[in-house]
């Protein structure tokens, strides 16, 4: 797939098993080998978005949607992300 985006209403940013933010109306968007995720912010955990490894994680009807974070910038209460390929 060369490009497209999944829309969702809830997901969150964990750590480990905590969640360090969660996060509503997402999109994730691929272009060539690169993913990138928007947000809005409702609920976030200084110190654990400051912790490594970062998931992006996306709940669906059977099950989840799952990325890890290269990157991560919150500026009024938007979040913005660079995404590794999803993991299986």
């Amino acid at each position: 797939m060369a490009g497209g985006s999944i829309t969702g209403v809830v997901g969150s940013v964990t750590w480990g098993y905590y969640t360090a933010a969660a996060i509503h109306n997402y999109t994730v968007t691929r272009r060539d080998a690169s993913w990138t995720l928007t947000a809005t912010v409702v609920l976030s955990d200084a110190f654990k978005l400051s912790q490594r490894p970062l998931r992006f994680v996306a709940p669906h009807a059977h099950g989840e949607w799952a990325w890890p974070i290269d990157t991560l910038t919150i500026a009024d209460g938007a979040l913005t992300a660079t995404l590794g390929p999803p993991e299986t």
